[in-house]
């Protein structure tokens, strides 16, 4: 198309214009929490980045009248499980509202999929479901927590329009100290009794993460985290060594009491993560930490008041006997105790009804609203 040029990036200098585009398409949005540049440059580096180590990935960025105007990502993850067929991804798709650059961006992105033999598409996300998944569909009127996306509403617009259709819905759900009560006074009285059920019937233990013993712990949650989400039809197993860099990411934030483990029958069988949200901190420092961001982040961390659930499951065989619900009611208890202003809950997938209708008893309010899409390269 006139004007527009989309090219593959193969340059320091390209993958720093990649990874500083964003910049061009939220300048206006006082909602926008910027990645931490570093980090980014890091995870695109086929050198450092994890994920490299078992995927193919390909950058673009496109230029309009030599201006940089939109930015995707295509991949192929060969560490999904036997069965998946050849699963193509894209992600870190940022575009200004124009119509035709998206179009060449998706273009490229299928067609470097389709000549290393993948049948379909899916995203956006960045690289792992777990980052960034989906576009917003409602709620940009404020800033999203830690992992989640952040997205014009335009995109969604443009997906569509480019053939893409919906794959599924995710959603976040919030709530207020003000919801939960006094005393966790209006915690459904119901939730209370299947979990003490879990409790001295089922003979379940809950103990928060040790952080003495690292290695160790995380290794049990990333076999949790595979094991208990595996027959959600959207769930996309993590590799050990993704879920530790994800995690030693947040070991700086993390409140061992937020992290607990559900243990029975001498085994753990199950598990619960919420996090301070550290966007509200990232918000602050327009994606770097230098000249005065370590002195300001310290500052900036004692002022966060979300917690964010980000992980939770139960192994098969234990499920159905309140585990669940005793994880979480202990998990709100310590975010109560801890003194958060509100509660959020992202990101839940629609194929997941028992969460969404978990929060939704709980009185909790679903304040966005994210799609993911796929699209079959024929």
């Amino acid at each position: 198309m006139p004007g527009i040029q989309v090219k593959a990036i193969t340059t320091r200098r390209e993958l720093r214009a990649f990874v500083i585009f964003p910049w061009q398409v939220y300048r206006d949005d006082p909602n926008w929490v910027p990645a931490l540049v570093s980090e980014q440059l890091a995870a695109l580096d086929p050198r450092r980045g994890s994920f490299y180590c078992h995927a193919q990935v390909a950058l673009f960025l496109a230029q309009r009248e030599g201006k940089p105007a939109g930015t995707i990502a295509a991949f192929i993850n060969h560490g999904l499980p036997a069965g998946e067929g050849k699963r193509g991804g894209f992600g870190f798709f940022e575009v200004l509202p124009d119509y035709a650059v998206a179009e060449l961006l998706l273009d490229a992105a299928c067609e470097w999929l389709r000549q290393r033999g993948a049948t379909w598409m899916s995203g956006p996300y960045n690289f792992t479901q777990n980052e960034r998944p989906g576009v917003l569909i409602e709620g940009a009127d404020c800033p999203p927590v830690m992992l989640a996306a952040h997205t014009p509403l335009y995109y969604s617009e443009f997906l569509e329009r480019y053939g893409m259709e919906k794959d599924h819905d995710l959603f976040a759900w919030r709530a207020f100290r003000s919801q939960i009560g006094d005393e966790l006074s209006h915690i459904p009285p119901e939730l209370v009794r299947v979990a003490e059920v879990a409790r001295q019937v089922a003979d379940v233990t809950i103990r928060p993460l040790d952080m003495q013993r690292w290695d160790e712990e995380i290794h049990a949650a990333v076999f949790l985290f595979n094991d208990t989400l595996k027959h959600l039809p959207d769930f996309i197993p993590m590799r050990e060594e993704e879920f530790f860099q994800l995690a030693n990411q947040m070991r700086p934030f993390l409140d061992p009491d937020l992290a607990l483990f559900a243990k029975a029958d001498g085994q753990r069988v199950g598990f619960c993560v919420a996090l301070p949200d550290i966007n509200q901190v990232l918000i602050h420092l327009n994606g770097r930490l230098l000249p005065f961001g370590w002195l300001r982040l310290r500052c900036l961390i004692r002022e966060v008041d979300v917690a964010t659930f980000k992980l939770m499951g139960v192994r098969e065989a234990y499920r159905r006997r309140g585990i669940d619900a005793l994880l979480y009611l202990e998990a709100v208890k310590a975010i109560y105790a801890k003194g958060y202003a509100w509660l959020d809950g992202s990101v839940t997938s629609e194929f997941n009804p028992m969460v969404n209708i978990i929060a939704s008893r709980l009185g909790a309010e679903r304040y966005k609203h994210f799609r993911v899409y796929k699209l079959e390269l024929c």
